[in-house]
Parts: C-alpha cells; sequence; structure tokens
C-alpha cells in the first residue's frame, strides 16, 4: 500500500517492527534508526508513538504468545517518493542482515525472523473513541495484513503455522557485511547485483519449512547466476562454472557438482518426471554424501565471501575436500594399506583424518574393513611407545568377530578412551611428519567409527 497523497508538509507517523528480531543495540543505516525494544529506548518516544508501538507489538505471536522482544522503527513519511526511499532502504537492510544470519548454520536463523512491518499510522488508530479500530501492516513493504482490534483485545494476531523464536543479534556495527554494503566501498551497479543475488540465496531458505527443496534449488542457481553476472542464457552453465573456478580454485569435483547441480535444476523447471538426486555423488562412488542444498549455500557464501576480500582465496581447500565422500577416500586409503605401500603411507593417513563425521557413505561393512586395515599401523606405534592399555585395547577391536556392530562400537569407545590419554600425553616424544599424520587419524578414525556403527544409517 502507497500513503494516499497528502497536504503539502503534512507527514504521517509511520511504525516499522521486525517482530521476530531482537537487535542488540541501536542502528542507523540510510538514515533509518533501528532500535531494539528496549524499555529505556521506548520511554523516549512521544507518548503517542509509545502507546502504538506496544499495541502494534501485541499483534505478533510466538507458539500463542504475544512477542516481548522485537526490535522498530519510527519515521514519518509525506509522500510516494519518501514512502519508496523507506521501502529500498528497509529491504537492503533486511536482505543484508537476513544474508548475514542465514549463510552461517550455526545461527539457527529462519528466514522470517528477518521480516518487517510497514504500519502507517491513521488518525482512525489514534481516535481514543473508538473501540473498534483496523490496522494496516504492509509485510516486508509489498503484502497488506489488516488488524483489527477491539477494546483490547486483538480478533487476528498474526502467527507462523510452524514453530519460530525470536532470534538475537548482537552488535551490528561488527556485522563484515553491514560495513562492506553502508561503506561506499561498492559500485552502485555492483551492489545492486550482489543484493539480487543475496535475496535469491534467501529464498532459499523460504521454501525450506515447506519442503519444496525444488524451489530452492531453482532459487540457488539463480542466486549464482546474479552473483557471477551471466548475460548468456544460452551457457549460463559455462559462465557460473568459470565464476567458481576464479573464486574458489579448480578441481574436479567442483566441476562435477556443477554439472549435476544445474541438471538438477533442469531437471526441475522442465518437468522430468524423474529428478536427478537430490545428494551429491561422487563421480567414482556409488552413494550420494552431501545434500545439493547444503552444498549450493556453502560454496555461494564462500564465492561472496571472496568477491567481497572477506575471506582469504587461499582458504578454499575446504570446500573441495567436502565434495569428496567418505566412500571414495576408504576406497583411496584400502588400496594403499592392502598393498603397504610405503610411499604412499601418508597419503592413506591423511585420508583417514580428512573422514567427515556427518558423511554416511561409508558404511558399517566399511568400517569395519577399514579398522582391520588401518589400526595395525596404529598398534606398532604404540608399541614403540610402550603403551599397554592402549594396545590391549586396539587388539579388543581387531580380535572381534561377529554381526552386532553395537558390540564393535562399544569397543571403539574403549579405544578412544585409552588413545586419548597417549594422544595428548605432554611427555611424548614429538613424532616425525608421517607419525603424525598416523595418530591425526587414529584420532579421527577411532571417533568416527564408534558413531558410524551407531547410527541406523546402513
Amino acid at each position: 500500500m502507497v500513503p494516499k497523497k497528502t497536504k503539502k508538509h503534512t507527514r504521517q507517523p509511520t511504525i516499522i517492527i521486525f517482530p521476530y528480531l531482537f537487535i542488540a543495540k541501536e542502528t542507523c543505516f540510510d538514515k533509518v534508526v533501528i532500535k531494539p525494544s528496549d524499555k529505556n529506548l521506548i520511554d523516549k518516544e512521544v507518548q503517542m508513538i509509545k502507546q502504538q508501538l506496544f499495541k502494534i507489538a501485541s499483534f505478533f505471536r510466538i507458539n500463542g504468545r504475544a512477542v516481548n522482544q522485537w526490535s522498530y522503527c519510527v519515521t514519518y513519511l509525506s509522500d510516494k517518493k519518501s514512502w519508496d526511499t523507506l521501502k529500498s532502504s528497509l529491504n537492503k537492510f533486511a536482505t543484508i542482515i537476513r544474508y548475514s544470519q542465514l549463510s552461517d548454520p550455526n545461527n539457527n536463523a529462519r528466514f522470517s525472523n528477518f521480516d518487517y512491518f510497514i504500519f502507517p499510522v491513521s488518525k482512525s488508530n489514534l481516535d481514543i473513541a473508538s473501540n473498534i479500530k483496523h490496522y494496516e501492516g504492509i509485510l516486508n513493504g509489498e503484502y497488506p495484513v489488516i488488524f483489527r482490534t477491539m477494546k483490547d483485545s486483538i480478533k487476528n494476531p498474526f502467527s507462523f503455522y510452524y514453530n519460530i523464536s525470536p532470534l538475537t543479534v548482537g552488535n551490528l556495527d561488527d556485522n563484515k557485511y553491514l560495513q562492506n554494503f553502508y561503506s561506499n566501498h561498492l559500485k552502485e551497479k555492483e551492489a545492486k547485483r550482489l543484493l539480487k543475488a543475496m535475496e535469491w540465496f534467501n529464498r532459499s531458505f523460504a521454501t525450506t519449512y515447506e519442503l519444496d527443496y525444488a524451489d530452492a534449488v531453482v532459487h540457488l542457481v539463480t542466486a549464482f547466476e546474479a552473483l557471477f553476472k551471466v548475460e548468456d542464457e544460452r551457457n549460463n552453465k559455462a559462465q557460473v562454472k568459470s565464476g567458481l573456478i576464479q573464486f574458489l580454485g579448480e578441481s574436479p569435483e567442483l566441476t562435477d557438482w556443477a554439472n549435476k547441480f544445474y541438471k538438477l535444476r533442469n531437471d526441475i523447471v522442465h518437468g522430468d518426471t524423474e529428478l536427478s538426486p537430490f545428494w551429491f555423488r561422487h563421480s567414482r562412488g556409488t552413494k550420494g554424501h552431501r545434500h545439493h542444498l547444503l552444498l549450493a549455500r556453502k560454496i555461494f557464501s564462500r564465492c561472496l565471501e571472496a568477491f567481497l576480500n572477506l575471506r582469504a582465496s587461499s582458504l578454499t581447500y575446504d570446500i573441495h575436500e567436502e565434495l569428496i565422500s567418505n566412500e571414495i577416500r576408504f576406497k583411496e586409503a584400502k588400496k594403499i594399506l592392502v598393498a603397504n605401500a610405503k610411499s604412499k603411507l601418508q597419503f592413506a593417513f591423511r585420508s583417514i583424518s580428512e573422514i567427515k563425521h556427518d558423511d554416511f557413505s561409508m558404511t558399517k561393512k566399511q568400517t569395519e574393513e577399514l579398522g582391520k586395515l588401518f589400526l595395525p599401523y596404529l598398534l606398532e606405534d604404540l608399541r614403540n611407545e610402550n603403551r599397554q592399555n592402549a594396545i590391549a585395547a586396539l587388539d579388543g577391536i581387531l580380535n572381534w568377530s561377529g554381526s552386532d556392530y553395537d558390540e564393535l562400537a562399544l569397543l571403539y569407545e574403549k579405544g578412544i578412551d585409552e588413545y586419548d590419554i597417549f594422544y595428548f600425553d605432554d611427555t611424548v616424544a614429538v613424532p616425525n611428519g608421517q607419525s603424525q599424520f598416523l595418530r591425526d587419524a587414529g584420532y579421527n578414525f577411532l571417533r568416527f567409527a564408534m558413531d558410524r556403527l551407531l547410527t541406523f544409517r546402513e
């Protein structure tokens, strides 16, 4: 809704609320001041604004209860130009802060945490004599939502059909993305392109609660194309692949992932009855080990960081490693260990030390097999150091036979306890390079094996 044309110099009070976002400190962007719902700050507002703030906040629910922490802005609008300027400023801020939180899984943020509502305060809203009042909140500056009040009751409070928790963010002065976009570091056209890419990235989270992975995939492909400024739609995949290599470096796995991700997207948009798998499978593997959405989000975030010089380009090794499955690491290590290829043992130990605990592509049977092949090398090292308790624990694993993997997992747990005493012993002589790789591999594999053998997934 656009404010009605008003008389010259008339300024309509307008309240913006982020009902599911609580910022720790007042901040200013594009001349818009956003504040936390701190009593000391609210008390400084004029009485009319203060009353309306509390009423508007009461419209929103979390798990059936009114929100008690939120963020807000107060401004005055005089014409369509001021309305458009406000929307543009709010959308820019919401896109950046939403991206900064969603791109880090540790934040446990949801898309809806950053929704905002614009409430132009009308004369009817301020009429004390009226028992029935109507408020119109414009969701994200686009979608009108009508709220009705009768005396002190809210007839239609706003809530989500899924559970959502209020999100608290720290000092926004330290937010690296806000710093980049509000420091005039970027050219205007460049900033608009990156913001558009971030918007599409954010939208991939808006659908996950409906379990619509297909929409999320399409949104992420669009995000990549905006990021890399794809102009020739006939060759968009090649341009995206070129951008990935430029920012992350080249590897067969990265190229393979990009090809498979685009094939999945094309299957979706062209209505293929049988979609490509949503799990990325290594070209030499038989099982998928990483969900395409998780990989795409991580890869996009890393590319954007590189573009904004927020992360050194050399720190991209982990991306390529994540594209290699535990199944492939098992096959590579097994080949070397079976042959006892002493010149390549360090490579095998390194592969084992890089096994990921959230990747189930290595089966329980393969985990048992790798233990039989690898643990003798750990035993040799322990015998050289005369670590009898750890030797006994690993012998117990190697001597096990049966079909109950829970039993074997318990033996691995005992092995972890004894091996840790050795691994963290400061009195042990500093090992050479290969021994350190061996010990690191042992520390990682023992833990992985216990966890893998206890999981229900085969």
